[in-house]
């Protein structure tokens, strides 16, 4: 939504920041985060890490927890998420639409949690990339 306190500053100010998806080794990892972990406990923790080594024990074991945080965090209005359609051309993407979550549950088919949304927030109209993002309306 324009205006999110987390989507950082807006209008003139505001300046596009490009993401390197491939520098994952630099990263910290989000599980030693000090807010991730005052609000999630020890053994969900190293539940996810386990995960994360490909243990599918603990996949199976991180699924119903994960969904009930999704699922809390979605029925409050907090999460956001958004399709990019693909486009035409190889490098360019087609249309973003952004989505409210509205719930999350455990697909036992897929072995995933599942975020599910139907209002539609806002829809830009492609191609865009990383490079160059749209504006959101309101921005101005």
């Amino acid at each position: 939504m324009p205006g999110s306190p987390l989507r950082g500053p807006k209008g003139p100010a505001a300046k596009a920041a490009r993401v390197n998806h491939d520098d994952t080794a630099t990263q910290a990892d989000p599980l030693d985060h000090e807010l991730v972990a005052k609000h999630l406990s020890e053994e969900l923790r190293a539940t996810l890490r386990k995960v994360d080594e490909g243990d599918e024990a603990a996949r199976a074991d991180a699924l119903a927890p994960a969904a009930a945080i999704v699922d809390a965090l979605a029925a409050v209005g907090l999460l956001e998420f958004a399709y990019l359609a693909p486009g035409e051309g190889e490098e360019d993407d087609g249309p973003i639409a952004w989505l409210e979550a509205s719930e999350a549950i455990v697909d036992k088919e897929r072995d995933a949690v599942v975020v599910a949304g139907s209002e539609i927030l806002e829809v830009f109209e492609g191609p865009i990339t990383l490079e160059d993002p749209p504006e959101h309306e309101g921005d101005e």
